[in-house]
């Protein structure tokens, strides 16, 4: 079975958190510099904390640590998604509806444009959000977004 590195993490993760009373909100495995960063985000009905983070961080890591994919991560972060948290997956969507809404979409030659609005409506068919900002609705396919977090 040939699952990504998230995909594995996600699946050693998410129970090991929801013994503990936490939801997993997402594992994203991404290089920043020359460092390979596996962070694992998760949450709970009232925010957590800095001591449960701490809590929750030594036994995500002996659980990853003897995974053989750990040898292409660097650096292993356990923690709050936090207020802004980045939206990747349709779960974060659909829970994000009527909520406010930054997304940095790539434009031309380079250049981004940041959208500022509520989302509206999310299509899992055609991986499209709609977005009401202050002077129209627009709608935005998710593959040419370069970022979309909450802007609370």
């Amino acid at each position: 079975m040939n699952q990504s590195i998230e995909e594995r993490a996600r699946a050693l993760a998410e129970p090991l958190l929801a013994e503990s009373g936490f939801t997993l909100w997402d594992v994203i495995f991404e290089k920043e510099g020359a460092m390979n960063y596996l962070r694992i985000l998760f949450d709970k009905e009232d925010g957590v904390n800095d001591e449960e983070c701490a809590l929750m961080t030594a036994p995500l890591n002996e659980i990853m640590d003897k995974q053989d994919f750990i040898k292409h991560v660097d650096i292993l972060e356990a923690g709050s998604p936090g207020l802004t948290r980045r939206l990747r997956r349709a779960e974060h969507f659909e829970q994000s509806i009527n909520k406010p809404l930054r997304v940095l979409k790539r434009g031309e030659k380079g250049k981004s444009n940041a959208f500022y609005g509520i989302l509206t409506a999310y299509d899992h068919e055609k991986n499209e959000i709609s977005l009401k900002t202050e002077s129209e609705t627009v709608i935005l396919n998710i593959k040419n977004c370069q970022r979309i977090n909450l802007n609370l």
